[in-house]
This record gives structure tokens, C-alpha cells and sequence, in this order.
């Protein structure tokens, strides 16, 4: 079970370090200053250890021997040895989660996104905002670093997947892959609440990506579906898909105003 809380009972710390409980236990008595106050609690109380904790036992573990040198290491920890010390900080890297719980000692230039609970994900309109601005991020770097090649199918997935949430969103049809078919639930809106339809610019775009990626799944995985050579132009594509978020935007607006 994953440990978003980040702390430790006795028999955990044990097994980051591989050793008996005993030996915790002897390292929080020894080293209680440089702890938290649960690492040696009133009796009867379980010990808890925070990440912080085990920053410091991590260093303690690092010098401790048969007969361990206890102000030697008391001194080293005295000068934050057991901070910039990277078999240490590779070992509090290990053990925090990706997603764990807010900190609380995060500060006002904090980076980061909370998210789950009463922090809902975007809308969908929004999260293909999200996938199309990724794709231009790609295609910029791939521009500047002369990585076309490597970036090709991670970008043009982030804009195919755009496409198909900005439909969703504006349509509503869910569960569907298929762009021909959600480019057709997206013409029928349009021609019943505006009486139009998409222009031609708009549909070759669609059609392009349905026809060298019809079910989400070729630049997904490296699977070529065209059985001719087709050239790409990123900086070409990311333009058009500019056009194409920007009318996306106009249609949703529109349907909201009515």
C-alpha cells in the first residue's frame, strides 16, 4: 500500500533499512534531538517517524557499527551532513510517492498541482486545451533542439487527442474514437443550432488525422498506418491546430450564449 502520508512506524523504517526493530528503537533513543517528538513518544504511544526522520536515520545508518561512534555522528549531523548527500537524498527520492499528501510546510512559491477530492480535474474542454498546448510545447522544442524525428508521434498524439476532446466537448458524445464519426455528430450541431457546417480547412484536418490514425492508437504506440510516405510539418500542423482550438472555442461560446 502506498504511504501518502509519509509516515513511519517503527517496523517500516526497519525494513527501508534492513535492520531489527531494536536497533530503530536505538536509534531513536540515541538521536531524539535531531527527531520529531512522535519518533520518541510518551509510553504506550506507537513511535512515528516522518520523512525528515528518516533523512536523519539515513545518516545515523550510514556510520552505525557494532560499537558506533556517537558523537562522531551527532557531529556530522550537527553540520547537515545527512542534507546534500546523495545516496541519502536518493533514498528519501525512493521513498516518497509521485502523488503523495500536500506538504505542510510548502511555501508561497510552492510548484506543483493538487488535485483529487475537492480539487476536480479540468473539464473536458479544458484538458484538450491542456493536450493541444502539450503538443505545442513539443513541437517547439522539437524545433529548437532539432528533434522532429523523437518528438513526431508524441506531439501529433497530444493534438489527434485534443481534436477528439474538443468535439466531445462541444457534442457531447462519449466513448468514441473514431473522428469521422464525431466529425459528423459535430456537423449535425452545428447545422441544427447554426444551420452550418464545418469549412473545409477544419475537415481535412479531421480527416487527416482519422486517416493516419484512426482508432488513437497509432502515434499512441508506434503503429504506421498510411502505406505511403507522408511528410509532416510541425510548426505547419501547430498552426493549424491554433486555428482549429481557436474555432473550437467560438463553437462552444456560441452553443453557451443560446
Amino acid at each position: 500500500m502506498i504511504n501518502y502520508s509519509l509516515k513511519y512506524r517503527v517496523a517500516e523504517v526497519a525494513g527501508i533499512f534492513e535492520v531489527d526493530r531494536n536497533t530503530v528503537k536505538s536509534w531513536a533513543y540515541h538521536f531524539s534531538e535531531y527527531l520529531s517528538s512522535r519518533a520518541n513518544p510518551k509510553k504506550g504511544t506507537s513511535r512515528i517517524f516522518t520523512i525528515e526522520d528518516i533523512r536523519v536515520l539515513a545518516y545515523v545508518y550510514m556510520y552505525w557499527e557494532d560499537d558506533p561512534d556517537l558523537e562522531n555522528i551527532k557531529y556530522g549531523l550537527n553540520l547537515n551532513n545527512h542534507w546534500d548527500n546523495e545516496p541519502i537524498d536518493n533514498t528519501i527520492l525512493s521513498l516518497i510517492p509521485i502523488f503523495r499528501e500536500m506538504p505542510e510546510d510548502i511555501g508561497e512559491s510552492w510548484r506543483g498541482v493538487v488535485f483529487g477530492g475537492e480539487f476536480k480535474l479540468s473539464n473536458i474542454f479544458e484538458t484538450a486545451n491542456s493536450f493541444k498546448l502539450a503538443g505545442d510545447k513539443l513541437v517547439d522544442i522539437a524545433h529548437h533542439n532539432y528533434e522532429e524525428r523523437e518528438l513526431f508521434q508524441p506531439a501529433i498524439y497530444n493534438y489527434r487527442h485534443a481534436i477528439e476532446l474538443y468535439i466531445k466537448a462541444v457534442s457531447g458524445v462519449e466513448e468514441i474514437h473514431d473522428l469521422n464519426i464525431l466529425k459528423k455528430s459535430l456537423n449535425r450541431i452545428l447545422k441544427e443550432k447554426f444551420n452550418t457546417v464545418i469549412p473545409q480547412w477544419f475537415n481535412n484536418i479531421i480527416e487527416v488525422f482519422n486517416y493516419t490514425d484512426p482508432k488513437s492508437t497509432a502515434f499512441r504506440y508506434g503503429i504506421t498506418v498510411p502505406k505511403e510516405e507522408l511528410y509532416a510539418d510541425l510548426k505547419h500542423i501547430k498552426k493549424m491546430m491554433d486555428w482549429l482550438s481557436e474555432s473550437f472555442l467560438t463553437i462552444k461560446e456560441e452553443i453557451e450564449s443560446r
